[in-house]
């Protein structure tokens, strides 16, 4: 019986956003290997043209010779390099020197150093504020959510400026851009060798090499490849910077790992921006190369603009030819304006004077909220000098006054009172509520994790919050030392009021111990630290009045007890009995005699494993049923690895092009440290969801069958497929 094909069902945007991309894609043959292939003759057609020129002289040929060098530079950016580069091609039976490992990129730009800046940078995190570096190239400010610094007061004379040395400043922008996204230092031999060599050849062969084989006609020659090669790259670098600067282009907070599908695509098209052609430009230039250069079957003039003036298609497609990018547009165009989304388009001829206006008025520090009206910074004038002040000396404020948007991943926060409990044993810690947080709530029993950057380490921690949203307008949690703790005697040592810390996301409230109702006949237990949820749930129970017939059991190694006076007072409430231990572990006999109805309560228990391990045990010993047992613990449970059975699966990793071949107990994340790919963590367990990543296809442990475009965390995972990953 023939096999039937299944069409995958459309639920939503990024499913007919794929769908159309796999369409385009499946058509791709040897016809888009012999456009390539075409547009590379003609550029080398245009090149041979540009020497001709130079070399017999004649009225204009000096100005035309510099025309065809500023087109070349284009074309070479455009329809080829930047578009090979993503692997348009590397798919297709006989790619050759089309695939984007062994291009041979005729541009001032380091490949190495393009890839990290552009493909790890730029396409994932598209106008995210301090992920794509990309936004002003890393330089100049060209949206108001962009952080202000000195130079940005003059950038317009910055740029005048260094104008006319672009050709030879390209690879070192991008180096610049580089190090923002891998870390690494600008000034450091690694960094500088590739653009130092680059543009010193570059400089060598278009204005020395070129113009003294050019004879008598040295000095037009010179003056003609510098002037053409200013141009080019200045076409280059505007082009690009209109796709996502001024105007509507949206900026955005770090949405974190568990972005959508959905959610990406519609940050990539409200983000960036397609320009319309200008035909009385357009038509002066084709006139140009139509005279100088004889070429049979001339492609369209588009490909001097490939994946430019198609860059909302580009960004949802990246490695989707150029060509192919202009097929689709006029339906992409329709499945956006379906979805209610703006599909930017702007004139060319409009937009140097948006993008001269915008970098004018930036360089004073208006934020997104200001923008358009800068005298309201007048009105807030301890803000305006704050950030006067920290512009000047190169200091980014933590609180990103300049972005309107709420943060919701990795999100600063200011330390507005501490106070030490336990005899200095102990630090509560109130935290403001970050801007945009109004409606944001939490059940008592919730925690918050928070991201601490220790020497190279990133540490990721959990803290129980001490209150409900409904019983404080800030997030307080409490720090108790830990010996050898690095983040714990930290806190208790250094931490102080104005200080910031960075939350990994909004409080969660879906843990074991968090509640939306807390039980009126209710046992909680706990010991030491583990006192901070439950004093959440026992404030709650205070605050709501009512019958109650609640037990708290309090077990502490010394008598450095925590909240110890508001426990007492809760203890002198009508419905709550409190028993407060020191030295004292708990047994059958003790809690029998306490709580002789134990097993019919409703249980919360926070304590250390072994005292959570028993007195789980004495419950359902007495007959309770374990779903009325809560727990939850920040411990790291030991990874069950199976001995190796010789298997091996080979992990991709898709954004970065990289993969490694692995064992079966070897987790995702090993797998991704030992290519270089670094991915936040923090519990290793997968409750703080810090290295939750998309899984785009194969199977990992605990699985059933292969699922693709599922969030996992990729600390806990074990592979027991060949694994593509969205990293």
């Amino acid at each position: 019986m023939p096999a039937t094909a299944i069409a995958p069902v459309i639920t939503g945007l990024a499913d007919e956003l794929r769908a159309l991309y796999d369409e385009a894609r499946a058509s791709m043959g040897e016809a888009d290997l012999e456009h390539v292939r075409t547009v590379t003759a003609y550029g080398q057609a245009i090149n041979a043209r540009r020497l001709e020129l130079l070399r017999t002289g004649g009225p204009g040929a000096a100005s035309r010779a510099a025309v065809l060098e500023m087109l070349y530079r284009l074309l070479q950016f455009s329809e080829l390099g930047h578009n090979i580069l993503h692997g348009s091609y590397d798919d297709l039976p006989g790619s050759g020197e089309y695939h984007s490992d062994r291009y041979d990129w005729d541009f001032n730009v380091d490949v190495a150093q393009w890839k990290v800046m552009h493909h790890e940078g730029h396409h994932p995190y598209t106008n995210i504020v301090g992920k794509d570096h990309d936004l002003g190239y890393s330089v100049l400010r060209g949206q108001a959510a962009q952080d202000w610094f000195g130079h940005h007061a003059v950038q317009v004379a910055l740029l005048g400026a260094v104008f006319p040395f672009l050709a030879q400043l390209a690879p070192f922008l991008v180096a610049n851009i580089t190090r923002e996204v891998d870390g690494s230092r600008f000034w450091s031999r690694d960094t500088l060798r590739g653009p130092l060599r680059i543009a010193l050849a570059d400089t060598k062969r278009r204005l020395v090499t070129e113009p003294l084989s050019m004879g008598r006609r040295f000095l037009p020659a010179m003056v003609a490849n510098h002037i053409g090669g200013v141009a080019g790259y200045a076409a280059v670098l505007f082009l690009v910077a209109i796709e996502h600067h001024a105007g509507e282009m949206e900026v955005f907070a770090d949405p974190g790992p568990d972005e959508t599908h959905d959610e990406y695509y519609r940050r990539q098209i409200r983000s960036t921006r397609n320009f319309l052609r200008s035909p009385q430009l357009d038509s002066v230039l084709q006139r140009i190369l139509e005279e100088e250069v004889p070429f049979d079957d001339r492609p369209d003039f588009r490909i001097f603009y490939g994946g430019l003036d198609t860059h909302i298609e580009h960004h949802l497609f990246p490695d989707l030819p150029p060509n192919r990018q202009r097929e689709v547009a006029p339906r992409v165009k329709e499945i956006v304006t379906r979805y209610g989304l703006p599909y930017h388009q702007t004139p060319l001829g409009e937009t140097a004077a948006l993008l001269f206006k915008t970098l004018t008025g930036l360089s004073i520090p208006v934020g997104e909220r200001e923008s358009g009206h800068p005298l309201m910074l007048l009105k807030r004038q301890a803000g305006l000098a704050r950030r006067v002040t920290s512009g000047v000396r190169y200091r980014r404020l933590p609180d990103a006054p300049y972005l309107d948007k709420p943060r919701w991943y990795n999100v600063p926060v200011r330390v507005v009172a501490t106070e030490q409990l336990a005899h200095g044993q102990a630090l509560t810690i109130r935290l403001e509520r970050p801007r945009g947080w109004d409606d944001v709530c939490w059940d008592p029993g919730a925690f918050v994790s928070l991201r601490i950057e220790h020497g190279d380490e990133t540490l990721i921690r959990q803290y129980s919050l001490v209150h409900d949203s409904d019983d404080s307008d800030t997030m307080d949690i409490c720090v108790k030392r830990v010996q050898g703790g690095r983040v714990s005697n930290l806190f208790n040592d250094a931490l102080r009021v104005g200080d910031y810390l960075t939350l990994l996301g909004p409080p969660v409230s879906t843990g074991g111990l968090a509640t939306p109702e807390v039980p009126a006949r209710a046992l909680f237990v706990a010991g030491g630290v583990g006192i901070t949820p439950i004093i959440s749930q026992l404030r709650r129970l205070a605050r709501c009045g009512g019958p109650r017939d609640a037990v708290l059991l309090y077990f502490n190694h010394d008598n450095r007890i925590l909240f110890e006076h508001e426990i007492a007072e809760l203890g002198e409430l009508e419905g709550i009995t409190v028993h407060v231990f020191t030295g004292r572990r708990p047994t059958p006999d003790l809690i029998a005699g306490l709580v002789p109805d134990a097993a019919d309560r409703e249980t919360f228990a926070c304590a250390p494993g072994g005292l959570v391990e028993f007195l789980r045990g004495y419950l359902a010993d007495s007959g309770q049923e374990s779903d009325r047992f809560h727990t939850e613990s920040f411990a790291h449970p030991e990874i069950v690895r199976p001995a190796d059975d010789g298997s091996r699966y080979v992990v991709t990793f898709a954004r970065t092009r990289r993969a490694i071949e692995v064992d079966g107990a070897t987790t995702l994340l090993e797998a991704a440290n030992r290519v270089g790919i670094r991915v936040p963590t923090g519990c290793r367990s997968g409750l703080c969801r810090a290295c939750v990543t998309t899984k785009l296809s194969g199977q990992t442990e605990g699985e059933r069958a292969a699922t693709a475009g599922e969030r996992i965390t990729v600390c806990d995972r074990l592979p027991r497929s060949n694994i593509v990953l969205d990293l």
